[in-house]
């Protein structure tokens, strides 16, 4: 039991050695939840930036050109004409006084299509007739006078000059007797143009002429008729620049008529104009079609299908891997460093969704499909799998 005077122990204000220890621990764990955090914000912005760079590299796809066929079908509007055909004039001056065919007939080489009523030319013809004898009577009478005067000047009884003039006179009546002669066979010919006849067979397409009417001679005035050779039928058909060094002679054509149905007409190109137009840079070329069947008609329009074919080693290349720029046409390829080159290339024949490269191009290229206009060259780029 305590006195009142013993003293009571004071605590000391000094905390205790545990208490140290608990701070000490504390403080770790707090300077390592702060560098946790520092170093785990390091590694967020770390990646960000990580993928802020693998986004600013473009990801492309590419794929390798394949090799232009050498055969090409190129199908082309076409129209088609009559192998020939001729609009027939009247070669002299009269009235129609009966005409024989109309349009549709078919007719042969030199049958009678009509007749004229040529009453002038057959009045000039008389009178050429009629003056032909009177310069061949004057003709004779002079042969007679020189005759006589020959002989008189041989036997010295005229002078020579008289005889002489009597010669001249003789000479001037058988040139006169000439140009009779020639006048008459001209008005003998005009008299056989009164009957007009097919230059050649066909099939008579216009017939602008009725009885009674007054024709011209010449082609100042309305042909009398047209007529069209259709045994066989020329297409035209107009090949563009770029396929026109294709286009051979003796190459086959397809040709399809709409309004003949689906069947094709099988012909052969036959000349081209071995020159381009000017104004269309186009190649005018003809195919011969057979028509004895005379199945078809001219002056329908016609698609023509030609099989071109190519000797050069090209490529064909996806329309939308073109690139058009200020400096000329371009395809972006990618190199072995994964950078962008911007390739100058020349183009072919155009096939629609594609395009035919006929320099700039290698079978190992890797073209980059559907570019960006943003792209430079040597810009760095990733391939996004494999090439196609």
């Amino acid at each position: 039991m305590s006195t009142p005077n013993t003293p009571v122990p004071r605590q000391s204000d000094k905390p205790s050695h545990r208490t140290r220890l608990v701070l000490i621990a504390l403080g770790i764990v707090l300077v390592a939840l702060a560098v946790l955090g520092i170093l785990q914000r390091v590694h967020a912005r770390r990646e960000l930036s990580e993928d802020t760079d693998r986004q600013a590299v473009p990801i492309v796809a590419t794929l390798t050109p394949k090799a232009a066929p050498e055969d090409q079908s190129l199908t082309l509007p076409g129209t088609v004409n009559s192998w020939q055909d001729a609009q027939i004039y009247a070669r002299t001056t009269g009235y129609v006084a009966k005409w024989y065919v109309d349009i549709g007939t078919r007719v042969k080489k030199d049958q009678r299509l009509a007749d004229l009523d040529t009453p002038d030319v057959d009045n000039e013809l008389l009178q050429g007739q009629a003056q032909m004898r009177t310069d061949e009577a004057n003709e004779k009478l002079a042969k007679v006078t020189a005759d006589r005067y020959e002989v008189l000047v041989k036997q010295g009884l005229v002078a020579l000059q008289t005889g002489d003039q009597y010669v001249a006179q003789l000479n001037a009546d058988i040139a006169t007797v000439e140009a009779d002669r020639a006048n008459v066979a001209k008005l003998e010919n005009m008299e056989q143009f009164k009957h007009i006849l097919a230059p050649f067979d066909g099939v008579i397409t216009q017939r602008n002429l009725d009885v009674g009417a007054l024709v011209d001679a010449g082609s100042t005035g309305s042909n009398l008729f047209v007529i069209a050779d259709t045994t066989r039928l020329r297409v035209f058909v107009d090949v563009p620049e770029s396929y026109a060094s294709s286009v051979r002679i003796g190459m086959p054509a397809s040709v399809t008529l709409s309004s003949y149905g689906a069947k094709p007409f099988t012909g052969t190109v036959a000349r081209t104009a071995d020159a381009l137009d000017p104004n269309t840079r186009t190649l005018r070329t003809e195919i011969d079609v057979d028509n004895a069947s005379q199945a078809l008609v001219p002056g329908v329009y016609a698609n023509v299908k030609l099989a071109l074919a190519t000797a050069t080693h090209n490529f064909i290349v996806p329309a939308n891997t073109l690139l058009f720029r200020s400096e000329g046409l371009r395809i972006a390829l990618v190199d072995a460093q994964q950078r962008v080159h911007l390739q100058p290339v020349t183009l072919g024949r155009d096939f629609g969704n594609t395009i035919e490269v006929t320099s700039g191009l290698d079978a190992n290229a890797r073209i980059i499909l559907n570019p960006a206009d943003s792209l430079y060259e040597g810009e760095q780029i990733r391939v996004a799998g494999n090439d196609r």
